[in-house]
């Protein structure tokens, strides 16, 4: 089957423009599709609000502990909380472009977003597919909460255990935009959805077979 081109998908005949987004307005279109409200929007909240009060009561007791004298939980939770917020977002993209590569997709670079703290990998005028779509956007998500799975169980009941299930938690936040995107193809039932990026006009074009 030949590969569709942005050309192809320009052809207003086959396809049609569902939406365009600006790069820089990536949060307030993720915000809109939170609020749209779709089943994989709910699973997720509900699974956020459990990775929240799960950290909330490590950080907690790590409180607790380091004023009774014992700082090594709370310092585990400290050093997985910068980790996070430095390291693991570079991790995060790196993870979203190897997925676009592992799925055809050439041509990658990354955006940020420094005020809005919002960072993402694109593929410039790479016509990504459905399937294709959701992988590239499951990808971090599953990686980094099988590396963190893996680590609560490697060092249960030692010091280590707490800073993967912090960052197990905290990455919960950074998986947010990648689920509601993947909740706009929730919008249109029946339509097979593609989409690419445009790097030099800073959006992403969405289009569904006609």
């Amino acid at each position: 089957m030949k590969k569709l081109s942005p050309e192809d998908l320009q052809n207003e005949h086959e396809f049609e423009l569902l939406t365009e987004v600006s790069h820089l307005h990536l949060r307030e279109f993720v915000i809109d599709l939170i609020s749209k409200g779709k089943t994989i929007i709910r699973i997720y909240s509900i699974y956020q609000v459990i990775m929240m009060i799960l950290f909330a009561y490590i950080l907690t007791r790590g409180i607790v502990l380091f004023i009774k004298g014992d700082h090594t939980l709370l310092i585990q939770i400290g050093l997985s909380m910068l980790f996070s917020v430095t390291a693991l977002v570079v991790i995060h993209e790196l993870l979203h472009a190897l997925a676009y590569l592992a799925t055809g997709a050439r041509r990658i670079s990354f955006g940020v977003i420094p005020r809005k703290f919002v960072f993402y990998a694109m593929a410039d005028r790479q016509v990504i597919a459905p399937r294709a779509f959701h992988i590239i956007a499951l990808t971090p998500f599953i990686i980094v909460k099988l590396i963190c799975l893996w680590g609560i169980v490697q060092f249960y009941n030692q010091p280590l255990m707490y800073f993967f299930l912090s960052m197990m938690c905290l990455h919960s936040l950074f998986c947010a935009g990648d689920i509601a995107m993947l909740a706009f193809y929730r919008l249109y039932p029946g339509k097979i959805i593609y989409n690419f990026d445009n790097k030099s006009e800073g959006k992403t074009y969405f289009y569904a077979r006609k």
